[in-house]
């Protein structure tokens, strides 16, 4: 496996993993909404800015890219009112502006004559999908609302898994 897909697994896996613990805090009765997502973008900004650093060479500015979206959704939930209708439309225009950046990885691929972009458009809209529905029902108490956040944050980390797996098996398929 090469560098850039070696760390675009272990980035995903740890996506997965802090989505996992996302899932196991209304257990321990964590159910602010507003910290549970400063967290989650805080440490998604630091992940994806380790990961461009780590594969600065490649020129791949994805990570780049969704490491500042990160960062700009954190601080803006710093200055927002904490309220649920603000939190969900910081959650969506991060989401949008996410998927804009995929969209520009699949034209890159595209662009290239790889077939991967068949597979990045897929993950466009699974990510599209479980982000809208993660907006449209985080309407419900505060325990829900955090499995729910846990559980759209799982589904991006194994959609970020996908990537470098394919490439691995294509690599070896040829």
């Amino acid at each position: 496996m090469k560098k850039k897909e070696l760390v675009d697994l272990i980035t995903g896996i740890s996506l997965m993993l802090l989505a996992g613990v996302i899932l196991l805090l209304p257990t321990f009765k964590v159910n602010d909404l507003s910290f549970i997502l400063k967290t989650v973008f805080g440490f998604y900004a630091l992940i994806k800015a380790a990961q461009f650093i780590l594969i600065l060479k490649e020129k791949d500015m994805e990570s780049l890219f969704t490491c500042l979206i990160s960062l700009g959704a954190f601080t803006s939930l710093f200055f927002i009112e904490a309220d649920i209708k603000n939190i969900v439309l910081v959650l969506l225009i991060w989401m949008g502006l996410m998927c804009l950046v995929k969209l520009k990885k699949a034209d890159f691929y595209h662009d290239r004559k790889n077939k991967m972009w068949i597979l990045r458009i897929f993950i466009l809209f699974a990510f599209l999908t479980s982000g809208l529905l993660t907006g449209l029902n985080l309407y419900y108490e505060a325990s829900v609302q955090t499995i729910i956040i846990g559980f759209f944050f799982f589904i991006n980390g194994i959609l970020d898994v996908v990537d470098p797996i394919a490439f691995y098996l294509m690599e070896n398929n040829q």
